[in-house]
């Protein structure tokens, strides 16, 4: 893991996902909340849901490019002399690892404004766990999406962005079971903490779910890759 990570940390790919998440704060957050107390712990709470949305492809792309920061002939490598699944398993949770300090860092801003305007604790904690999980998800797609499993940086890209679009499209409707319930955390961090706290398990046991089926899609294409 540590090699994946000051590998990446040292290349120039660590920097794209950080400047996109830069660019998608300014814009975000341009003006600061405002209104009365419960207005802004309601905004705050519901920019939690917004940005779990907004981060995901940047934890993606973020997880993809750790993953294809690690040369071919060095991946053979340390398949051999570490054995291949526990380089799987490295690169894995390095991408994960750096996806989850991207989504940590993302909702600083609403963290302080709920805390000055006594959220509660709990909403707050529900809150983070969101943003793990949307970068738990995410990691298992820019693994997927990594070279070593489409080799061709076009066709990667267009896979990425084609399922991050298509969770956001059939979120809505009688295929949401199959996507990442974006739609859901913003919908349910939209109608408040009550809700929020009230669909939190479910939304937890679906984007788990998704995440295990990803990574055990990872796990045997990797294995049955050279």
């Amino acid at each position: 893991m540590r090699f994946q990570i000051s590998g990446y940390l040292r290349s120039i790919r660590a920097l794209h996902p950080v400047i996109a998440l830069a660019l998608l704060l300014a814009v975000v957050f341009s003006s600061p909340l405002g209104g009365t107390p419960d207005q802004i712990r309601h905004g705050a709470l519901n920019a939690f849901g917004d940005l779990a949305t907004l981060i995901f492809p940047i934890c993606a792309w973020a997880a993809r490019g750790l993953l294809d920061t690690e040369p071919d002939a060095q991946r053979h490598v340390s398949a051999v002399t570490a054995g291949r699944w526990r380089a799987i398993a490295a690169g894995a949770l390095a991408a994960y690892g750096f996806s989850a300090a991207l989504a940590v860092i993302a909702p600083v801003y609403p963290l302080i404004e709920a805390a000055r305007y006594g959220a509660g604790p709990s909403v707050t904690l529900l809150g983070i766990a969101l943003m793990l999980l949307s970068a738990l998800a995410a990691t298992g797609l820019g693994a997927l999406t990594s070279r070593a499993v489409l080799p061709s940086p076009g066709t990667s890209i267009l896979v990425l962005l084609g399922v991050c679009a298509a969770n956001l499209l059939l979120g809505p409707g009688p295929l949401r079971g199959l996507t990442v319930p974006m739609v859901e955390w913003m919908r349910a961090a939209g109608h408040g903490s009550a809700a929020f706290t009230h669909a939190f398990p479910a939304l937890v046991l679906r984007t788990l779910g998704w995440s295990a089926v990803a990574g055990a899609l990872y796990s045997w294409l990797r294995r049955t890759r050279p």
